[in-house]
């Protein structure tokens, strides 16, 4: 989460520092409470049928609290189109990220993927999704889960979220990170 948070990825549709000084980015953080923040998410493989996911309006740099902060993620109830968590008794948890069917689909199908990271920024020459799919539906988890598929390697594949940011995949996070590192850039193109 720290490294998330390095990143520094405001999302905006537009350069923030072609509009606004240094001194103004700060303080528009500041207002907000935007910093290493809840933008984004991440998560990693447990065993062959969950993983940990960071949760819904978390600062990612400061994850602590098991059940709260870091949900485990089981499974995908159909009927309720909602994701199953496995969260200790004592523990209200947050609201689980709408990214985990993405995720899910991806670590479901893809043994081999470790961990997977998803940023509102983007990368030159990354295959994306053909529509803008709201967030956290279905159909958006299969748009991306079919791009995974087709990736010459699925377990190192980058996906464009079309007006949106980017889901990585990688065996571990620290691969991910070195992967993109001076590679990802904002605004995310607007199509």
């Amino acid at each position: 989460g720290r490294k998330l948070a390095e990143l520094d990825l405001l999302p905006t549709p537009f350069p923030m520092d072609k509009y606004l000084s240094e001194r103004d980015q700060r303080h528009l953080k500041l207002l907000y409470g935007v910093g290493g923040l809840s933008y984004g998410n991440l998560s990693a493989r447990l065993d062959d049928d969950r993983f940990w996911m960071s949760a819904s309006g978390v600062d990612k740099s400061n994850l602590r609290e098991v059940g709260r902060d870091i949900l485990l993620v089981k499974d995908f109830d159909h009927d309720r189109n909602a994701m199953i968590l496995s969260v200790p008794p004592s523990v209200e948890p947050r609201r689980v990220s709408v990214d985990a069917i993405e995720h899910w689909m991806i670590y479901r199908e893809h043994p081999d993927a470790g961990a997977i990271l998803h940023v509102h920024a983007w990368m030159d020459d990354v295959p994306s999704t053909e529509f803008n799919y709201p967030c956290g539906t279905y159909e958006l988890g299969v748009a991306v889960a079919d791009i995974v598929r087709s990736a010459e390697i699925p377990r190192r594949a980058v996906v464009g979220l079309k007006n949106h940011g980017l889901t990585i995949v990688g065996e571990s996070m620290d691969e991910i990170f070195e992967r993109v590192e001076g590679r990802i850039y904002q605004p995310v193109p607007m199509a």
